[in-house]
């Protein structure tokens, strides 16, 4: 018993590990996007 709920809250913090990694990625992306679009990195 103590088993599954160990197993249900690793999954559960990996979960949230994603999640976490997930927003930071598209907040980055957004970021990235807007200097593209600004034109401060003329390429």
């Amino acid at each position: 018993m103590v088993d599954q709920q160990e197993r249900n809250r690793k999954k559960a913090l990996i979960a949230f590990q994603i999640f976490i990694y997930g927003y930071l990625l598209v907040m980055f992306s957004i970021q990235l996007y807007m200097s593209f679009a600004r034109g401060w990195w003329d390429l």
